[in-house]
């Protein structure tokens, strides 16, 4: 109870500080709950009272003391010891308090009013006869911040209201889990992830895949792109990390800015009819090759499809080209070493003709 006392004159003190003068005087007194303004014109906590016509019994708390000098717009408090039974989780607890209401008295036995779930409200008052209560223990929740742990408890409805009662405030970017819009419940284990610096954003491209699909109007062989692959973009934040007492790069999120869209290819399943020119295989030196070049590039070994990229009397791609082994331009390169480097890629693909020549490769069967 002095403790009590003293805490109450610190907090009056704080707004008191007013000097008395020979002049009426607006004081609120506060008795066990009951607030009014009493004018005096008295310099002293002591008049107010005379003035209220207050008499503090024995064992009554004032503060500040009655012989402290007050001021117009101070206050006074004036408490008269009640009897407070709480029957807490079935065990009855007695005690004397000096609090107008039952969330003050609650404080002054050791209970935080949050902590309990009470049969009253803790607005109500206690009356000179006493007040029992029932009363039971919120549930327990524990915080983990990182590696420290703080058990609590709280009749608070939502996560925010268990880091509220266990003293833990998130940083500005600390990760919450779960939200703190989450609602709370018995026994849950609230994780804080605390982030050390500002999250970046990073663009990831996503790859695309392609998709080949049979085709029964195609030859074996022979493939034909429909949709070429377009690749997506994703944003990822990243930032560091406290994870186990150390210091770690986190990914804290992604966001997809564009879906990649997947390639089709169409893949020939056709047999090839009777008569027609052969699939694959054959001994490449005895095929037309003349016939081919005629076709893709009219027997020049410099022509140049710029529009499609492709050279020479074969039409090789660069990629091509360099895959058998071919530098430079194929269409800078002598008509042997092209028919050579020709042979060499209808080798390399397993004699599947389709794949490089897929409108001139049957004149090599002429």
């Amino acid at each position: 109870m002095p403790v009590l006392a003293a805490t109450v004159a610190g907090v009056l003190a704080a707004t008191a500080g007013g000097t008395a003068f020979a002049m009426d005087k607006g004081v609120v007194l506060d008795a066990n709950g009951d607030e009014r303004t009493v004018h005096t014109f008295g310099g002293t906590v002591a008049d107010v009272l005379d003035a209220a016509g207050i008499d503090p019994a024995e064992g009554d708390v004032v503060a500040p003391p009655p012989d402290t000098p007050v001021g117009d717009g101070d206050h006074v408090l004036v408490r008269s010891p009640r009897d407070l039974t709480v029957e807490l989780d079935g065990h009855e607890l007695s005690h004397s308090v000096i609090a107008a209401d039952l969330g003050e008295a609650l404080h002054q036995i050791g209970l935080d009013p949050e902590s309990v779930e009470l049969s009253a409200p803790r607005s109500t008052a206690i009356p000179d006869e006493g007040l029992s209560v029932s009363a039971e223990r919120a549930p327990r929740m524990v915080v983990l911040y990182d590696t420290v742990r703080t058990e609590t408890r709280t009749t608070g409805a939502t996560v925010a209201d268990v880091l509220d009662a266990a003293g833990v405030t998130p940083g500005e970017h600390d990760v919450v889990t779960p939200g703190p819009d989450e609602p709370a419940v018995p026994d849950m284990v609230v994780e804080v992830l605390p982030v050390l610096t500002a999250p970046e954003t990073e663009e990831v491209v996503i790859e695309a895949e392609t998709v080949e699909r049979d085709d029964p109007d195609l030859l074996q062989g022979e493939r034909e792109v429909v949709t070429e692959p377009e690749d997506g973009l994703k944003e990822v934040v990243t930032a560091t990390v406290l994870r186990d007492g150390e210091e770690v790069e986190h990914r804290l999120s992604e966001e997809i800015v564009t879906e990649p869209v997947d390639g089709l290819v169409k893949v020939g399943a056709k047999a090839p009819e009777s008569g027609s020119p052969p699939v694959g295989g054959g001994d490449a030196a005895g095929l037309n090759w003349s016939a081919l070049a005629e076709c893709e590039s009219g027997g020049d070994p410099t022509a140049v499809n710029s529009a499609g990229g492709y050279y020479g009397l074969y039409q090789f791609s660069t990629a091509s080209w360099r895959s058998v082994g071919g530098t430079g331009l194929p269409s800078e390169a002598g008509a042997g070493e092209q028919t050579q480097r020709a042979q060499q890629l209808y080798n390399a693909v397993g004699g599947n003709w389709q794949s490089q020549w897929p409108h001139c490769g049957a004149r090599l069967f002429d």
